[in-house]
């Protein structure tokens, strides 16, 4: 459970979601194997650091998932605030502009009522005080309407950019900047609905990165987030075409969608990628040497009427069929292999 909260840790605040997500698995390191919790050192001389600190890991939970919600709601609430002062101002144009047709009428008014007095001298008097409230208005109502416009174009500008920012955000992996699951679900199936509209039909490629646990255990979750960086920047550089799509699906499982290809080439440019994995070495501080890593791949051709979910199944169907027949290889869905 630990783990799986640091690997959906977000910035929180001045809080890295890197860091959070090595103090929750320090924390899952103490409770499995009974290494020092976070904050101690090392285990007291009476024994008491190999028993498990429930009681702190529960605190840990609990302070965390406050500082989350004080950070969200301060968020929202911001955003909030942005909102209804574009509201109010909206509002303060809109009453000024009926305060000043009820002067407007109300000289109108006036000036009705002296042309039906047949009175020459107050309609003279009348007609020219409302040519002067009316000159002025149109001037005030310019001068106001520019900076009222400008205004609210700053205000919409800054609207538009934090709602970006925000939908990127929940768009992209934090960790290796890839697009995610969720992104991935709503890209599949439009590939679905652009091959039954145009008849053209892609490839999925799932890639899963072999023995990765073991990076895990034995150099730490920092570690293996480098690994997961490093293996996504590969895979863009190796799927560069305008319209390749690349997702982290999960975990260590990556997701490719190649659209309009056949099986062939597909299986073409997956050989390239993976023989540039394979030429990876991944370093940094405190390792002994480089790590290298190899990938396992799956492909499966999307069928004429196939639902999105069938064509994920049988990719990672032939993924595993990779992994379970010795790793470091792709394996094509057998009906695929099957079409001429």
């Amino acid at each position: 459970m630990a783990r799986t909260f640091g690997e959906h840790a977000f910035d929180v605040g001045e809080q890295r979601a890197a860091d959070i997500r090595e103090r929750f698995e320090a924390w899952a390191r103490h409770i499995l194997i009974g290494l020092p919790a976070p904050g101690r050192e090392a285990p007291a001389d009476d024994g008491a650091g190999a028993r498990r600190d429930l009681p702190g890991l529960r605190r840990a939970f609990r302070d965390h998932r406050a500082a989350e919600s004080s950070y969200v709601t301060t968020s929202i609430g911001e955003f909030r605030e942005a909102t209804w002062a574009f509201i109010n101002g909206l509002r303060r144009t809109l009453s000024a502009e009926q305060a000043a047709d009820r002067r407007i009428n109300h000289r109108i008014r006036r000036l009705e009522g002296a042309v039906r007095s047949g009175d020459p001298t107050r309609i003279r008097s009348e007609a020219q005080d409302t040519v002067t409230l009316l000159t002025e208005y149109l001037a005030e109502r310019g001068t106001r309407h520019q900076e009222q416009i400008q205004a609210m174009a700053s205000r919409l500008e800054a609207l538009r950019e934090e709602l970006d920012s925000v939908r990127a955000q929940a768009a992209i992996d934090a960790v290796t900047g890839l697009y995610n699951r969720a992104s991935f679900d709503e890209q599949i199936e439009r590939e679905v609905d652009l091959a039954t509209l145009f008849g053209k039909r892609g490839c999925l490629i799932m890639v899963d990165i072999d023995h990765f646990k073991w990076v895990n255990d034995n150099h730490g979750h920092p570690t293996g987030d480098l690994v997961l960086r490093e293996t996504a920047s590969t895979l863009t550089r190796c799927f560069k075409r305008k319209d390749d799509f690349l997702a982290r699906y999960g975990g260590e499982e990556f997701a490719v969608v190649l659209r309009d290809l056949n099986i062939a080439t597909a299986k073409t440019v997956a050989e390239r990628a993976m023989g540039t994995i394979r030429l990876l070495e991944i370093g940094r501080e405190g390792l002994p040497e480089p790590i290298r890593i190899t990938v396992s791949m799956g492909i499966a051709r999307l069928r004429p009427g196939e639902t999105a979910a069938a064509w994920i199944e049988r990719a990672d169907r032939a993924l595993y069929q990779a992994k379970n027949g010795g790793r470091d290889r792709i394996e094509v869905d057998p009906i695929d292999l099957e079409e001429k």
